[in-house]
């Protein structure tokens, strides 16, 4: 009986590890306060997640992109206004050297300073890029369905974490009440033994009482542990949801479920698991943007048919105007026209670097996929086995519990009738909290196990649990 407190701390430290190891919620021990289910919780989880409102700015980014990659088909104007002084002139003359006969223009400039203004624009429409455009805008519409993918992907990681501070919470709540169980046990088992001291009975010493002080102190340390491991779960969970700062609230239960799960066969999961988990959409989705890519880098190899219309307009009223076809006047003129025409850009490897990069990353989420598609089957199937071991623990456990609580209480019993001793006594509490701390720890480890086994296979985009 020299080895009690490290009994106790060995058999209970499970059961409170459970209830500290999640960052779980709270249940508010006052009446009157809102019952929150863990439907209720859940939705209020993805209804105020940051992470999801972060998806959908990223969503509207990549839209943003596609629009972007949409209007390159389409014709864009570039339109430069300009306005400053200018000296105002006349026409100049040609005059004739009469000695020569070479003639030289002559400027008329009057001295002052007027204005000057212009108005340039330059359309242009592709007609055909090689791929150049559609490739780019294909790519954008997949970036889109990516970044929905990545939605759905947090929004089931969001579904877990509260599902996992959820039934921390409850097993720290419940691990409480079995602790306060032991105590109990205690308190009954000091009583006995103080009537027998009192009454000098040799069947029992005052070491006993000791032994048991020593088993009550490492009760009441785990009970204070776990109460603020409860209170920080609860706070926790409650900032989770975004729950009203002065208000409170309490879950609908204090026990962990224990409604057994009928499974389906591991390779219907697995392949649930291929088709619905959002990472397959995005690997899939990503393969065919960065395809997309390549060929738009190869296309940026080849030359751009356009046609293009431009116009300049201009005007200094303080100057005469030109008519002299062969001589521009850049202050006073209207012009436009129309071309077809083709811009090709050569250079000495940067578009063929372009190319191999994009190759590159196309080929780097193809092995992602492969990598996705062998591991992710060995995550379910560790996930299945997981809920299976738990199940039968917890079972295993739940019926030690009860056969150990009525060995406590046979103890007590034949102590009081002078055959036991309260070593029996003590072995008999010891067991039960074993036995009590074993049966939460696999039962909350059941309830977890099944949760991570539905995201596993992706059971919130189906309808399931």
């Amino acid at each position: 009986m020299s080895d009690i407190r490290w009994r106790i701390a060995r058999y209970w430290m499970p059961v409170l590890v459970a209830g500290l190891m999640v960052v779980a919620g709270g249940a508010a021990r006052a009446e009157g306060l809102r019952v929150l289910t863990l439907d209720e919780i859940v939705q209020m989880a993805l209804e105020t997640s940051p992470q999801l409102k972060e998806a959908d700015q990223d969503i509207k980014a990549a839209q943003g992109d596609l629009a972007q990659a949409r209007g390159g088909q389409w014709a864009q104007l570039d339109v430069v206004a300009i306005g400053a002084p200018s000296e105002d002139a006349k026409k100049p003359i040609v005059r004739i050297d009469p000695v020569t006969n070479i003639g030289h223009i002559e400027d008329r400039d009057e001295g002052d300073v007027g204005i000057f203004g212009s108005l340039d624009f330059f359309l242009v429409q592709p007609l055909y890029t090689f791929g150049k455009i559609s490739n780019r805008r294909d790519a954008a519409a997949l970036g889109v369905e990516v970044q929905k993918s990545i939605k759905e992907q947090k929004k089931g990681e969001v579904i877990l974490t509260i599902k996992e501070m959820y039934y921390g919470l409850v097993v720290a709540t419940q691990g409480k009440s079995a602790s306060q169980d032991a105590e109990e046990f205690v308190k009954d088992a000091r009583r006995r033994i103080e009537r027998l001291l009192e009454a000098g009975s040799k069947n029992v010493d005052r070491s006993d009482l000791y032994r048991l002080e020593a088993y009550e102190a490492e009760i009441k340390q785990f009970q204070v542990k776990a109460d603020t491991g409860a209170q920080l779960a609860y706070m926790a969970l409650k900032r989770a949801i975004n729950y009203p700062a002065g208000e409170d609230f309490r879950l609908d239960t204090k026990e962990l479920p224990k409604n057994v799960r009928q499974l389906g066969s591991l390779e219907e999961y697995i392949q649930q698991a291929l088709a619905e988990r959002p990472e397959f959409e995005q690997l899939k989705k990503g393969i065919q943007a960065r395809k997309a890519m390549v060929e738009g880098a190869r296309a940026d190899l080849y030359p751009s048919i356009f046609v293009a219309g431009v116009g300049s307009f201009a005007g200094a009223p303080g100057r005469e105007k030109l008519d002299i076809s062969y001589f521009h006047d850049e202050f006073n003129h209207v012009e436009a026209g129309a071309f077809l025409g083709a811009n090709w850009h050569f250079d000495l490897g940067i578009g063929q670097g372009k190319l191999a990069r994009a190759r590159a990353e196309h080929q780097k989420l193809v092995h992602t996929k492969e990598y996705a598609e062998r591991n992710i089957p060995v995550e379910v199937a560790k996930y299945y086995q997981e809920v299976v071991e738990s199940q039968a623990a917890y079972e295993n456990y739940g019926k030690g519990t009860v056969a150990a609580r009525k060995w406590v209480v046979s103890s007590f019993a034949s102590f009081d009738v002078g055959v036991g001793t309260a070593k029996d006594m003590f072995d008999a509490i010891d067991r039960y909290g074993k036995n009590q701390g074993e049966y939460l720890s696999a039962l909350y480890k059941y309830n977890v196990s099944l949760a991570r086994l539905s995201h596993a296979i992706a059971e919130y985009r189906t309808g399931g649990s």
